[in-house]
């Protein structure tokens, strides 16, 4: 009787080891598990994907660990950052990151218009009744300021070029379950999201966000042998 005690205690024991191994995380936890998985643009990655928007506090302190995070991102994973769009002017902050993207100045243009819309509150769009519309004077002073072409910035913002990746930003965004910010997807599988249980109460979630993301890799490597 006292062996089979001695047995199951250290069987217990063991479940609670395995259960507290660093760098494991649960689905349903930590991630979740996409119903239908969305088709990668370059195969021969492992796409990370986080959905944005200029206009979120929570998004604005996300960037920091995200850049240390892709400073030291292995070769064969990709960052992909989409805006998200549920609102009238968040489709006009989606359109300036499009546009940067589009004239080759993302680099130097997405802490500016990050800090001019989450820190400063200029929403670069008037409202008209219950129709926003794009504040062209102050795009173009944004990008002007910042060493880009603020007339052509303007002028981009409703291109068909942008229109079309505006449409494309969307279908990501549905296909991906994606309804907060920020949230990431690894690999067209795995949503993460600090909403889940597993980050209740713990003030560190952005970085556990990131641990996830690290390890939702490995679990994307290894399944790919």
């Amino acid at each position: 009787m006292r062996a089979v005690v001695a047995l199951f205690t250290m069987l217990l024991s063991l479940a609670a080891c395995a259960q507290e191994t660093p760098g494991k995380f649960n689905a349903g936890e930590y991630y979740e598990v996409l119903p239908q998985a969305v088709a990668q643009d370059d195969k021969s990655k492992v796409e990370v994907t986080e959905l944005f928007w200029y206009g979120c506090g929570h998004c604005y302190h996300f960037e920091a660990p995200l850049k240390k995070w892709k400073k030291d991102m292995p070769a064969d994973v990709a960052l992909v950052k989409i805006p998200a769009i549920w609102q009238p002017v968040m489709e006009i902050h989606a359109r300036l990151f499009y546009v940067a993207e589009a004239m080759g100045v993302l680099d130097k243009m997405h802490d500016p218009i990050f800090s001019a819309i989450a820190q400063q509150r200029k929403m670069f769009a008037t409202r008209d009744g219950r129709e926003w519309k794009a504040d062209d004077a102050a795009i173009a002073e944004l990008f002007d300021k910042n060493g880009a072409d603020g007339a052509k910035a303007v002028k981009l913002m409703d291109s068909f070029a942008i229109n079309s990746k505006i449409k494309q930003g969307q279908a990501k965004q549905r296909a991906y379950k994606l309804s907060g910010t920020p949230e990431m997807v690894v690999a067209g599988k795995y949503r993460v999201s600090t909403s889940l249980p597993g980050y209740k109460g713990k003030s560190d979630g952005q970085q556990i966000m990131l641990d996830v993301v690290d390890f939702l890799v490995e679990k994307e490597r290894a399944e790919k042998g």
